[in-house]
């Protein structure tokens, strides 16, 4: 039996399996929720959910890396205000990093002065990372 090592994400264990005709991580895909890009105004929750299985809640400055079977999954963002439903594919050792940024426009501190509240913004970007 070959022996492989599957890591898991950066502050979790490294665990030994024993997979029998193959190595574990030609069959693993990884995705990242990242939520740490320098325009995003740090205000508000994102909330995210993949395939009805899996849920987090980023604020800002935190990033999740989950494993997930290859295939096709359906991914939900929102902010409360806008959502967001994006269908995509991920083959086996692949790794897909969705970043969510929470936007503010030029005017919305003016207007959440004035008003008490203003929309923001939700944008979702899709990369590969191997």
């Amino acid at each position: 039996m070959a022996q492989s090592t599957a890591v898991l994400p950066p502050g979790g264990a490294v665990v030994e399996l024993d997979c029998p005709g193959g190595d574990l991580d030609d069959l693993r895909a990884m995705v990242t929720f990242d939520r740490r890009s320098p325009v995003d105004c740090g205000q508000r929750q994102i909330f995210v959910k993949l395939d009805d299985d899996h849920r987090e809640v980023l604020l800002f400055g935190e990033a999740v890396t989950i494993d997930v079977p290859p295939g096709r999954h359906t991914l939900r963002v929102h902010n409360t205000l806008f959502w967001k439903k994006i269908p995509f594919a991920i083959e086996p050792g692949e790794h897909l990093e969705f970043q969510v940024i929470n936007r503010a426009r030029w005017w919305t501190y003016g207007m959440a002065g004035l008003l008490g509240a203003a929309p923001i913004f939700l944008i979702v970007r899709k990369y590969s990372l191997l």
